[in-house]
């Protein structure tokens, strides 16, 4: 008999036995014992044997909970004569019996506890033995003990089987409450800011505005006449003939000529017309709740916002009658100044406010740019932005910081519509726009990034909020990383990645890469990728890895990963080895995109050594953050702007294609957030790893030609290992000044002349010989 029969013979008498078993215990009437008489009719469907399964299964053991055992056996048989995967039986049939032993056990206990029902009630619904369980129990501990004993069970039954967290609402409470608490000190700290920055206002208004309280003020109290002229931003005073005090440059006062300037009452016209629009909301939403991110428990497990921290909510901007003062006092200053203009619209932001200035006739908007440092001082302002003119209009934009600019937190892009209705897997949650919009970023239409910035402007949190809007979206199947951290600190927290979203190569044993020769093998090894790729989709007749892996889905095959290369600080691999790295960098910009690898560069020193020509001209999406000079600001983005920027995720934006330079404001995104999302990741099943080939045959065949087998420089080679005792390409590349395949290439004629041993990852080689060796040398 073979084996398919014998599972079904078993499977059709479980399922017989199961059938017998649960219509004997339905149909059985507690005044039918064995003992009855055979003389009597007996109501029992299955007859006398019936009788006696329901008599010893349900009054004497377990009573009617013991009905769940049949219809879980009858789920077995079913399962079994369908040939399906029966091993989840064994662990199932455990806590099918827990919950049948546990349900009768809480019957019996109700009944001991309310003393009003009957003995028959007792036994024919929790079982007699179960019932002097129960009562044996009580005695011994009390109905508070046996209570406590059986809710200890039933939470135990559930997040054994169920897998449910009873910490998870704890968790949640807590957070609701620090966040209530937290939210309710900074709104009672926002209303003294607001309270303060009415004030602040008036105070300006009334003394550029109100010129004649200046001038009673400075009568009755001389002493407070320096202040005055140190908060207006005058330097001397002069008397007319009157004896009146008059500013030396200018200002809207009566005293001054008034066909020079514009009056009082022609500003108070101006701010009628004025359009003061409110901050862009933004619909949220819970992306955790999309259907496409919930996958069954065993399978991969897309990172939760519960992970991220919680934006306060809070309002820190203006309001209407503060904005509208405040553009009567940028078009007070701007007069003073000898620039004559309107603000006709406002644009309040979480960081800052755009002023639509529309010049008078014949005034040159290069006036605006030239008082750019002036306005920030009049306004207190750290840095102010001119748009001379605004791109599609014929207004200057002013772009001036708000006094408490508000963060953007990554948990708000997260869950914005714009992010949860993206399509693309490296949909990028930038931060907000200038208006407070969402900003989001598709890195597979950039399709690759430089990134630029001074230190602490904002440069590392948007890598790693690049880093992480990816995790947010797709699997380790689905996207893959290769990340290169020269200074060895930055991306520490992403080793937890090994063996999920990195991807592995047979040359290089460190997980997050921070040599620069492993950095150039990790670049050769991606070209190396890039090519096997094309030849791929050549095979498969399709154009790009789009379309390559919705005809792999369609067949049930696996699919092509996507690989992000993100490089943190490119300048120290420039310094080491420019060739080396610059061009497998701009071959990969040039014609990565279709096979799906995509580059993300960012840098600290924006100079032309660094971001050269070949680089500029394959990364047109750029972001520049706050930088020290205007040439930097035009190294990266050809024209000026970031230097005017205020730092803290402040940035410029110019997309592909385009040569417009779009504001945003980066979303925060703390350590203890990444490793929130990290320790979720290491809790998931491990897929199948992606590894790329070694390429070091390759680099010593393609450069042979040039070296020849005996390079002129291998005795001068032999010389520095032998000495330092350490057989280092890099050491090779900085005593002899050389590229690193030509000191790889002395390095394996070395470990062919037995002079060093084999290769051991990024560790040095071993020296096989001792200085004498250098005596054979010279004799020969």
């Amino acid at each position: 008999m073979n084996k398919n029969k014998k599972i079904e013979i078993i499977s059709i008498l479980i399922i017989a036995i199961s059938i017998f078993i649960f219509i004997s215990l339905v149909g059985y009437k507690q005044y039918e014992e064995p003992t009855i008489s055979a003389k009597v009719n007996i109501k029992n469907p299955m007859g006398i044997f019936g009788v006696f399964i329901g008599y010893y299964l349900i009054k004497m053991s377990l009573g009617y909970s013991v009905i769940i055992a049949p219809i879980f056996s009858l789920y077995a048989g079913l399962l079994i004569f369908s040939k399906k995967n029966s091993l989840v039986l064994i662990r199932s049939s455990v806590y099918i019996l827990a919950l049948i032993i546990i349900l009768s056990l809480s019957v019996a206990t109700i009944n001991a506890h309310f003393y009003s029902m009957n003995e028959d009630f007792n036994t024919i619904y929790s079982g007699q033995i179960m019932h002097l369980i129960s009562s044996m129990i009580k005695d011994w501990m009390g109905i508070l003990g046996l209570f406590i004993l059986l809710i200890s069970g039933w939470m135990t039954l559930i997040r054994a089987y169920l897998n449910y967290d009873f910490y998870e609402p704890f968790r949640l409470f807590y957070n609701l409450m620090i966040d209530k608490l937290n939210n309710y000190k900074i709104s009672k700290r926002v209303v003294t800011q607001e309270e303060e920055k009415r004030d602040y206002t008036r105070s300006l208004k009334r003394k550029i505005i109100d010129p004649n309280d200046m001038e009673k003020k400075s009568e009755n109290d001389d002493s407070d006449l320096p202040n005055v002229v140190e908060d207006i931003s005058q330097p001397e005073l002069k008397q007319n003939k009157e004896g009146l005090p008059l500013h030396q440059i200018g200002t809207n006062s009566e005293a001054l000529n008034n066909d020079n300037k514009p009056e009082l009452n022609n500003i108070e016209k101006d701010v009628d017309s004025l359009n003061v629009e409110e901050i862009e909301k933004t619909e949220e939403v819970f992306i955790d709740d999309l259907k496409e991110r919930k996958h069954p428990r065993k399978k991969y497990q897309l990172p939760s916002t519960d992970l991220l921290a919680t934006p306060a909510m809070i309002s820190d901007t203006l309001s209407k009658d503060e904005l509208v003062e405040r553009a009567t006092l940028l078009t007070s200053y701007l007069s003073t100044f000898g620039v004559e203009g309107k603000v006709v619209n406002v644009h309040p932001g979480p960081v800052i406010t755009l002023f639509e200035v529309e010049p008078a006739e014949g005034v040159r908007v290069n006036k605006f740019v030239q008082l750019s440092d002036d306005i920030a001082r009049v306004m207190k302002a750290v840095r102010v932005r001119v748009i001379a003119p605004i791109p599609g209009k014929s207004s200057v934009g002013i772009e001036i910081p708000n006094k408490n600019p508000a963060i953007v937190y990554f948990k708000s892009v997260v869950n914005s519509k714009e992010f949860a209705d993206a399509d693309s897997l490296l949909s990028l949650a930038v931060g907000k726009t200038t208006t407070g919009g969402i900003s989001t970023l598709d890195l597979s239409n950039m399709p690759h990034l430089l990134i630029a910035g001074t230190t602490g402007s904002g440069k590392s949190v948007c890598i790693n909020t690049i880093i992480c809007s990816i995790l947010y979206r797709a699997t380790p199947d689905q996207v893959k990383f290769v990340l290169i951290d020269p200074k060895k600190v930055e991306m520490t927290l992403y080793r937890s990645l090994e063996g999920y979203h990195l991807l592995k190569m047979e040359d290089i044993s460190e997980p997050i890469i921070t040599k620069s020769d492993n950095a150039i093998l990790a670049l050769r090894a991606l070209e190396k990728e890039m090519d096997r790729r094309y030849d791929i989709l050549a095979e498969v007749l399709v154009r790009n890895i789009n379309e390559y892996n919705e005809k792999m889905t369609n067949i049930n095959s696996p699919i092509m990963p996507y690989i992000v290369l993100v490089i943190d600080e490119l300048a120290d691999l420039m310094m080491l080895s420019k060739s080396e790295v610059e061009a497998p960098i701009a071959r990969l910009a040039q014609l990565a995109r279709a096979v799906g690898i995509h580059l993300v560069v960012a840098t600290q020193r924006p100079s032309v050594d660094v971001i050269t020509g070949v680089i500029r001209s394959n990364f047109p999406s750029r972001i520049a953050f706050q930088v020290p000079t205007k040439i930097d600001s035009r190294t990266i983005l050809d024209q000026s702007g970031a230097e005017n920027l205020i730092g803290r995720g402040d940035l410029l934006h110019v997309g592909s294609g385009s040569s417009e330079l779009t504001r945003m404001h980066n979303a925060f995104l703390s350590l203890q957030e990444i490793q929130s999302i990290m320790n979720h990741i290491v809790k998931q099943d491990k897929p199948d790893e992606m590894v790329l080939p070694s390429v070091r045959d390759s680099l010593n065949t393609e450069f042979s030609s040039d070296i020849g087998d005996n390079d002129e420089l291998f005795e001068d080679a032999v010389k520095l290992v032998v000495t330092h005792q350490q057989g280092s390409i890099s050491l090779l590349q900085r005593r002899l000044k050389i590229g690193y395949s030509r000191a790889a290439r002395l390095i394996d004629e070395m470990e062919a002349s037995k002079i060093v041993g084999p290769f051991t990852g990024s560790k040095a080689r071993e020296v096989l010989v001792d200085e004498t060796y250098l005596e054979v040398i010279k004799e020969y």
